[in-house]
């Protein structure tokens, strides 16, 4: 678990890190909004992966029944949350929406990325036992 946790903290280290050159671009090219909106998306996007951590962690000590119960609950809360910053970027802080959704999915294209490098890591140490 402990090398889950580094994953994690590496993880969030590489969103800050891609953030601050991102918003550092936005702020030059469009200005203050536009750096508001993509920092927004940051941050849900972070607080997204977040929550979803914290729920795999906890579903370790549930039974299945449980643990999709626990999942799925956990799902509708993402959705939601992300649902209701979307409403609340577009309508009461009036910033760059699209920004705010390319910010979010740093997220995601991270993990990727992320998962492909192990992938290939992988296939390379296979080879090497070869």
């Amino acid at each position: 678990m402990k090398n889950y946790e580094f994953k994690v903290r590496n993880m969030l280290a590489q969103i800050a890190l891609l953030g601050t050159v991102l918003c550092a671009a936005a702020y030059k090219a469009s200005g203050m909004q536009a750096t508001n909106g993509l920092l927004l998306g940051l941050l849900t996007g972070s607080f997204y992966f977040l929550y979803l951590y914290r729920q795999v962690e906890n579903v370790q000590v549930f039974s299945v029944k449980q643990a999709v119960e626990h999942i799925r609950g956990g799902w509708i809360v993402r959705l939601g949350a992300m649902v209701l910053m979307l409403i609340i970027v577009s309508h009461v802080l009036k910033v760059n929406v699209l920004l705010f959704v390319a910010g979010f999915f740093v997220m995601p294209v991270l993990l990727f990325i992320n998962g492909m490098v192990l992938v290939v890591k992988q296939i390379a140490d296979a080879k090497k036992c070869n």
